[in-house]
């Protein structure tokens, strides 16, 4: 299992949410707030894209901020 903790006063929950929903056939991921922070939870994790889901994940949400 891998995480990330998103601060939210910088990012946007509904971009996290996407992203997630673009990155369902990778991973069991779960996405919950908690006091100031958005956690995200990788479980079951193709092995093709452990080493670099979350990199590609922080990405992708990046990508949505425009």
């Amino acid at each position: 299992m891998e995480t990330i903790d998103f601060n939210k006063k910088i990012y946007c929950i509904d971009n996290i949410k996407k992203t997630a929903e673009e990155f369902k056939n990778l991973s069991d991921i779960s996405v919950k707030e908690i006091g100031g922070k958005i956690k995200v939870t990788f479980d079951k994790i193709d092995p093709e894209y452990k080493d670099v889901i979350k990199d590609e994940f922080a990405n992708f949400v990046l990508g949505l901020m425009g």
